[in-house]
């Protein structure tokens, strides 16, 4: 796991529903992917269950969950001052 996905999740476990919430409203995001952001990092349930709730494969979860990572990262680094460090091949590993 890379420092950029561990510093999301303790995000996650440290922010507040109005941190959510302003993510929410200022990241765009498809509708599938809204669905996958809830499940994975509000709800905190594994690629599998989100996989097979939606009828779609684990490698298709995992995709998306990168592309949410990207927004997430500029989104957290242009509001919270997140990293220096531009976005880097590292934000694109699993999680």
């Amino acid at each position: 796991m890379s420092e950029t996905v561990r510093r999301i999740n303790n995000f996650f476990r440290l922010a507040s529903k109005s941190d959510i919430d302003r993510i929410r409203e200022n990241i765009v995001l498809s509708e599938r992917q809204c669905r996958i952001f809830d499940m994975y990092y509000i709800k905190k349930q594994g690629r599998g269950f989100i996989s097979d709730t939606l009828f779609t494969s684990q490698s298709t979860i995992s995709s998306e969950l990168k592309q949410i990572r990207i927004k997430l990262v500029k989104f957290l680094r242009k509001e919270c001052d997140f990293s220096e460090k531009p976005v880097s091949d590292s934000v694109l590993e699993s999680p």
